[in-house]
């Protein structure tokens, strides 16, 4: 079984993999950038900093229509600095046994050798703690220290789907406040209502980028961004409910606010437009 460091190992190597492939779609290039971004974001130094603001600049480039081409150098510097990350111990543990693989760029698979039935150690069974049943040790996943622990997988994977549910439980709030005031500005408004607690998640961690506590989040609003037209991920500002009331008196944005803020913000519209055109229901509301 693979452990997390293996894991996440595969994960760095075929995000770089994605990253470095040179024919794409502007939807492709943006979903695999926003990717790297969010995992070198997990540390904090100097070289994940680097990134980050390269990507920036490539997003801001993309979404002004600067051509590919002008682009190269750019991408060999964001590739060549992700390698880096990966190369790092403190960030890819597994880093000396892929390291080849990576360079390479190569997905190999490893068929572990089959132990031959005589030699295979019986089964022991366990009591689970959770379902309170006496099951084979290998339906319990290994702990820390390589014993299995205390409950089952079947317990184990309910438990985090109960976690998941209560930590969902917190953007609730945001997106029922968000409906409610679409149903006033427009009852056939549709977005928000097919719009799920888990696609208003990502909205605001993975696009506006915000990590606050349970806290802060109830002082969290999504607003229209032209006002004039229906509420969209993509057309949507991420405001405190102190920041609301200067907003929905603003007529004109480009009056309104400077060029580099209405910049900033069409770059998480254009990220919000390749993300949920992935999505079916969603795909339908976009211009083709």
């Amino acid at each position: 079984m693979d452990n997390e460091r293996i894991v996440r190992a595969r994960e760095l190597r075929d995000l770089y993999s994605e990253l470095s492939r040179s024919a794409r779609s502007q939807e492709e290039r943006l979903h695999a950038l926003l990717s790297v971004k969010h995992t070198v974001k997990e540390h904090t130094c100097e070289l994940t900093h680097d990134v980050v603001d390269l990507i920036d600049r490539e997003v801001d480039l993309m979404t002004r229509g600067v051509k590919a081409a002008s682009l190269v150098g750019l991408r060999k510097r964001i590739s060549t600095l992700f390698l880096q990350y990966i190369k790092t111990p403190a960030f890819n543990p597994e880093v000396a046994k892929l390291l080849k693989t990576l360079l390479n760029i190569s997905i190999k698979s490893q068929n572990p050798p089959q132990v031959p039935r005589n030699q295979r150690k019986k089964d022991t069974f366990l009591l689970c703690r959770g379902c309170h049943r006496n099951l084979p040790s290998s339906d319990f996943s290994p702990s820390s220290n390589t014993r299995p622990s205390g409950r089952c997988r079947d317990c184990t994977g309910l438990d985090n789907i109960a976690r998941s549910r209560d930590d969902l439980s917190r953007y609730e709030s945001i997106l029922k406040r968000l409906r409610d005031d679409e149903r006033r500005l427009n009852a056939e408004a549709k977005i928000p209502f097919l719009l799920q607690v888990e696609d208003l998640q990502y909205l605001l961690e993975m696009i506006w980028e915000s990590h606050s506590d349970l806290q802060d989040l109830f002082n969290l609003v999504f607003l229209r961004w032209e006002r004039r037209t229906d509420w969209s991920p993509w057309n949507c500002i991420l405001l405190s409910k102190e920041e609301t009331s200067a907003h929905l008196e603003v007529e004109d944005i480009h009056k309104e606010y400077d060029a580099t803020f209405i910049r900033r913000i069409e770059q998480k519209h254009t990220l919000a437009r390749c993300h949920f055109r992935q999505i079916p229901v969603m795909a339908e509301f976009l211009d083709p």
